[in-house]
C-alpha cells in the first residue's frame, strides 16, 4: 500500500468530529456500518478481480457490456451464497461504482410483479424473477412518447377465440425505445393500450416473453440496442417492436384491473396504483443523488487538498492549497450541503413510501396522490440541483477534471439521465404544481387536505406573517427556516391562483385553459413546495438524531443552515418583494454563508471520507485515498493503448498516414550536431 500524501494526513488529523460516528449516521448505525463494510469487502478486486474498474476507460463498448455481465453473474452468486437482503443488495450494486443491470430488473420488473400482479400471478412470476431464472426490463417509453403515458400507442387486443392478447406496434413511433437491460432480458413488462371489441380501455401492463432457450428473439419480436449514449454505456438500452405477438390472457397484470374469459373488463377503484412503479423509480433517483454527489465531491475535495496553486501574499514562497480559496470552498461546500440535506430527504421519502405501501395493502389509497406529487416534484428538483453541483465540481477540478481518469466525467455522464429518466423534470413539476392548485382550492373551501399540506388551511395567517428575528442564530433556527419556506411557497401558490382566476374570466378555455399561460409559475410553485419539503424533512430529521449523534450534530447543522441560506440568497428578491425579510436580514445571510464555509473547511475531508468509498468504486486518479494524484495520472496514462503500442515499437497512424505528411529527411538530421 502506498504512503498517504502528507497534506491529506494533516487534514485528516484536524477533523473536529469522530469520522466513524458520521459513517454510522450515513449507513444507519454501528451494526449497519459493520454490515456495509463486509459488503464492500466482497467487491475487493484482490479477492474477486472481476470487479476491477481499472481498464474501463480503455475497453470497447461491447467488451464493457460483457464485463458488466461478468460482474452481474458474480454479484448474483454472492447474493445467493450469503442470502443478502434487498437493502444490502442495493448498496452492493451501488458500491461497484458503475451502473448495474440487476438494478433495472429489481427496481422496475420485480417491483411491478409485486405491485401490479394478483396473488396467483405473483406466485408464478416472483420466484422466477427473484432467482434471476428470468431477467426482465420495463418497456414503457416509446419512440414517439415518453412522459405522456396516456398517449402510448402499443396495443394489446383481446382475442376471444384463443383467450389471448395480441401485442402489436402499429406505428413507427410505437416502437418501445430506451428500456434498460433489453439485450439481457428474457421478459419485459410492456405498457400497451387494452383493446376489447374495438373499445380502448387505456394503458395497462403485461408481461411478455422476448427470447427463447438460446436467447434468440421469439417470432414477431424485433429487438436491438439503440446505440451509444451520453452515459450508461455498459447498459443495453434498446428498442422493441412487436408484430402481432400472442400472449395468454393471464399475462396481463391483474391486481387492480383484469379481463375475464368472456372479454369483460373489470377494474377496481385503486387502478391508479399501477403507476406505483414510477414512484419507486423517482424515489430511487432522490436516494441515489446523495451517493452520486458524495462520490464526485470525494474526488474533488481530496484533489483540492493536494493541489497547490498561487498564493495570497507576496512574501510567502509556497503555493496555497486550492481549497483554501474562498471561491472554491463556495463551489464545493455548497455541494456538501446538498449531499447531507438530501440524505435526510431520501430517508424521509422512503419512510413515506413505506407508509403508503402499508395503506395500499389495507385497501387505503388516501395518500397515493400526495406521494405521487411529492416524489415527482422532489425527483425533478433534486436532479436539477444535483446537475448544478456536478457542474461546480467540474469547474473546481480544472484541467485534470476534464480527463476521464479523474472519474468525474463518468459520474456526470451517468447521472445526467436523472432529469429525464422516470419522467421528464418539466412534466413532473407541472404535475406537482397542478396538484397543489387543486389542494389549495380545497383548503380555501374547507375541504380535506393531505397532512403534508395541512398548513394551507391557515393560508391567510401565513401570508400575513413577516420575519421579526435579527440574528444569525435566530434566522437559522429550524422553526424559522420552516416558517420562511412555508410563507414563500404559500405566497407563490396564492398569487398563482389569483392570476388564474383573473385570466380565466377572459380566456376562451376558462380556468383550465388559463393554466397554459402560467406554466412557468406552476413550475415555480412546484419547486417552492419541494424546497419546503426538503427544509422541513432535513430539519426534523437532524433534530431527531441530536442526542444519538451529538458529536456530528453541529457540523450537520452548519450544512443544513448553509443549504437554507443559499436558498434565501438565491430567491432574496421574492422575500424582499413582500417584506418577509428586510435588507439587513439578507446581509446577515450573506455573511452567514461565508462563516459556514470557514467552519466547514477543517472538516471537509472528514465529510467525504465518512462515506468510505473504495478507490475501485471511485475509479479516479484524482480522488485516491492516499492523495498521490500526479503519480496516478502518469501511471494511468502509460496504460493508454496508444502508449502501449509505442512501447512495442508500433506507432499508431504513422505507416497509415503520417509518413506521407512529414518531411522525413528533415527529421532524420534535425538532432545531429553541426560541430
Amino acid at each position: 500500500m502506498s504512503l498517504v500524501n502528507p497534506d491529506l494526513s494533516i487534514e485528516r488529523s484536524g477533523v473536529s468530529f469522530p469520522i466513524e460516528e458520521l459513517t454510522h449516521f450515513i449507513f444507519g448505525g454501528p451494526e449497519a456500518t459493520k454490515k456495509k463494510r463486509w459488503l464492500i469487502s466482497l467487491l475487493d478486486v484482490n479477492k474477486n478481480p472481476v470487479f476491477t474498474n481499472k481498464d474501463n476507460y480503455f475497453i470497447s463498448r461491447d467488451k464493457y457490456y460483457v464485463r458488466t455481465l461478468e460482474k452481474m453473474k458474480k454479484l448474483i452468486q454472492i447474493k445467493k451464497q450469503y442470502n443478502i437482503d434487498e437493502d444490502d443488495w442495493k448498496f452492493l450494486l451501488l458500491s461497484t461504482g458503475e451502473p448495474m443491470l440487476p438494478t433495472m430488473h429489481d427496481l422496475l420488473f420485480v417491483s411491478t410483479i409485486e405491485g401490479q400482479m394478483s396473488r396467483e400471478q405473483s406466485e408464478k412470476w416472483l420466484p422466477l424473477a427473484k432467482d434471476y431464472a428470468i431477467f426482465g426490463c420495463y418497456a414503457q417509453t416509446e419512440l414517439g412518447h415518453g412522459s405522456n403515458i396516456r398517449r402510448l400507442e402499443t396495443t394489446a387486443t383481446y382475442i376471444h377465440e384463443t383467450d389471448e392478447f395480441d401485442i402489436h406496434s402499429p406505428t413507427l413511433t410505437s416502437i418501445k425505445w430506451w428500456p434498460g437491460g433489453l439485450a439481457t432480458s428474457t421478459h419485459a413488462i410492456v405498457f400497451a393500450r387494452l383493446i376489447i371489441d374495438g373499445k380502448d380501455y387505456g394503458v395497462h401492463s403485461f408481461v411478455v416473453q422476448l427470447r427463447g432457450e438460446n436467447h434468440k428473439p421469439l417470432p414477431g419480436i424485433d429487438i436491438g440496442d439503440i446505440g451509444p449514449k451520453f452515459g450508461f454505456n455498459n447498459i443495453d438500452n434498446g428498442f422493441l417492436r412487436f408484430t402481432h405477438v400472442r400472449i395468454p390472457r393471464d399475462q396481463m397484470c391483474m391486481k387492480f384491473s383484469k379481463v375475464s374469459r368472456d372479454g369483460r373488463y373489470l377494474t377496481s377503484s385503486n387502478a391508479k396504483v399501477v403507476y406505483g412503479t414510477l414512484i419507486i423509480g423517482r424515489i430511487y433517483v432522490v436516494e441515489r443523488t446523495s451517493f452520486s454527489l458524495a462520490s464526485a465531491l470525494c474526488i474533488a475535495i481530496r484533489y483540492s487538498l493536494v493541489r497547490k496553486q498561487g498564493n495570497d501574499t507576496k512574501h510567502d514562497p509556497n503555493e496555497s492549497i486550492v481549497l483554501d480559496y474562498q471561491f472554491l470552498q463556495y463551489r464545493l461546500f455548497n455541494g456538501l450541503s446538498v449531499v447531507y440535506t438530501f440524505l435526510f430527504v431520501g430517508k424521509w421519502l422512503r419512510n413515506l413510501y413505506k407508509i403508503n405501501e402499508k395503506k395500499i395493502r389495507e385497501g387505503d389509497v388516501s395518500i397515493m396522490a400526495d406521494i405521487h406529487s411529492i416524489s415527482s416534484g422532489l425527483k425533478a428538483l433534486c436532479a436539477d440541483l444535483a446537475m448544478g453541483v456536478l457542474n461546480d465540481i467540474i469547474l473546481a477540478c480544472g484541467g485534470h477534471g476534464y480527463s476521464r481518469f479523474s472519474g468525474i466525467p463518468s459520474i456526470v455522464d451517468n447521472y445526467a439521465r436523472s432529469p429525464i429518466v422516470e419522467g421528464d423534470s418539466t412534466i413532473l413539476q407541472l404535475q406537482t404544481g397542478r396538484y397543489l392548485i387543486k389542494v389549495f382550492e380545497n383548503a380555501k373551501n374547507g375541504r380535506p387536505t393531505p397532512a403534508t399540506l395541512s398548513y394551507l388551511k391557515d393560508y391567510l395567517r401565513i401570508l400575513s406573517e413577516r420575519s421579526k428575528v435579527t440574528t444569525w442564530e435566530e434566522l437559522t433556527d429550524p422553526n424559522e427556516q420552516i416558517k420562511a419556506l412555508t410563507h414563500y411557497h404559500t405566497r407563490l401558490l396564492a398569487k398563482l391562483i389569483s392570476n388564474l382566476e383573473e385570466t380565466s374570466k377572459t380566456h376562451l378555455q376558462g380556468y383550465e385553459g388559463a393554466k397554459s399561460d402560467y406554466m412557468i409559475d406552476i413550475i415555480n410553485v412546484s419547486r417552492a413546495y419541494c424546497y419546503t419539503i426538503i427544509i422541513t424533512s432535513a430539519n426534523e430529521g437532524l433534530e431527531s438524531i441530536k442526542l444519538t449523534y451529538s458529536n456530528i450534530y453541529p457540523t450537520l447543522r452548519i450544512l443544513i443552515n448553509l443549504f437554507f441560506s443559499n436558498f434565501i440568497i438565491k430567491y432574496s428578491g421574492e422575500f424582499l418583494l413582500d417584506n418577509y425579510f428586510n435588507s439587513n436580514q439578507i446581509k446577515i445571510f450573506e455573511l452567514g454563508i461565508k462563516n459556514c464555509l470557514e467552519k466547514i473547511r477543517p472538516n471537509a475531508i472528514g465529510l467525504i471520507d465518512a462515506w468510505e468509498f473504495s478507490d475501485n468504486t471511485l475509479n479516479s486518479a484524482l480522488g485516491r485515498y492516499d492523495g498521490n494524484v500526479y503519480e496516478a495520472l502518469y501511471n494511468w496514462a502509460k496504460l493508454e493503448p496508444l502508449n502501449l503500442a509505442q512501447e512495442r515499437g508500433e506507432y499508431v497512424g504513422y505507416n497509415e498516414v503520417l509518413k506521407d505528411i512529414y518531411n522525413r529527411e528533415y527529421l532524420k538530421g534535425i538532432n545531429k550536431s553541426k560541430l
